[in-house]
């Protein structure tokens, strides 16, 4: 029933005059799903992953997400409504599952890198943390809240990365260095390579997700401008092409943010907010919608149908 309702709501807004899109964010896709009480990017599975393509495929029109305000802009009443597929960090499965289903649905999507594989190997620190919890590393002490985490408490993960996350630039790097410490040991041995990130830029489109993955609201003029220059360059000499798109780290940004990165040259920003995109949106604050790590067709596409009715 919740499938049917969405295909209504969908049909609806297809006939209308509304000019709206969706973007989408995706981290891991995976063979198993993963689980949201205990993991900080649980996995839609790779099943799933393919019917939720699919399903778009035929349904929307899959846009890069540098052309979703354009595409947008630019429907008319009948035409599909733009969706933008994007990826955020640098997964090995992006590669190696998601790209290859994408390409037999002929379904175009945009992956936000922030380079950790250049110039060697670096691990986030989220995935530190998540490597260390699962393995039973952390030491009481190493980061408030640790131990409920451990304890596999529900959500408990969540709460220590939102700490962390929150901590100024220094102090959160003296925390990855001990989570890093912590997790070496445990981290999956696979990396998304150089190589990887140049399959994904020709068959699709490349963003940039900051080299550091600081939050941006907050830092002064001169720190932003650096988190919004560090690492691109390189990254547009392996993709061969200007990266005009940028997905700001934890999915955070505000005005200012916004004008920075339209100063520093991006013509689209993405942010974490749970919206759909309206023509007159501001094209460097666009919304995301994350599909659930369980969702079955039904709860995906109801996800969408309600984000595009609430849009504008």
């Amino acid at each position: 029933m919740r499938f049917a309702a969405a295909a209504a709501a969908l049909a609806g807004l297809r006939l209308s005059r509304r000019r709206v899109g969706i973007a989408l964010v995706y981290h891991r896709v995976t063979e198993r799903a993963g689980d949201p009480s205990v993991e900080l990017n649980p996995a839609v599975p790779a099943r799933a992953f393919a019917r939720q393509v699919a399903f778009l495929a035929r349904v929307f029109r899959p846009v890069r997400a540098s052309e979703l305000a354009r595409a947008v802009a630019a429907r008319r009443p009948g035409g599909r409504i733009p969706v933008a597929l994007t990826f955020d960090d640098d997964l090995p499965e992006h590669a190696r599952v998601a790209a290859p289903l994408l390409r037999g649905a002929g379904v175009p999507a945009t992956f936000f890198l922030s380079g950790s594989f250049l110039g060697g190997e670096r691990y986030f620190w989220w995935e530190d943390l998540q490597a260390a919890v699962d393995a039973g590393a952390l030491r009481p002490g190493d980061v408030p809240g640790g131990e409920d985490a451990l304890a596999r408490l529900p959500r408990a993960i969540h709460a220590v990365a939102k700490t962390t996350e929150e901590l100024p630039p220094e102090d959160r790097a003296a925390l990855a260095r001990v989570l890093a410490e912590r997790a070496a040991p445990h981290r999956p041995p696979e990396r998304l390579s150089s190589d990887d990130a140049r399959r994904l830029a020709a068959g699709h489109e490349l963003g940039f997700h900051t080299r550091r993955h600081d939050r941006l609201p907050g830092l002064d003029d001169t720190a932003l401008a650096e988190r919004l220059s560090e690492g691109r360059a390189a990254l547009e000499e392996l993709a061969g092409r200007r990266l005009s798109a940028i997905a700001y780290p934890h999915g955070k940004a505000d005005e200012g943010v916004a004008a920075a990165a339209r100063s520093a040259g991006f013509t689209a920003g993405f942010t974490g907010a749970h919206a759909a995109f309206s023509a007159g949106d501001d094209e460097l604050l666009i919304g995301r919608v994350e599909p659930g790590a369980g969702d079955g067709l039904g709860r995906f596409a109801w996800r969408i149908a309600r984000a595009l009715r609430a849009a504008g």
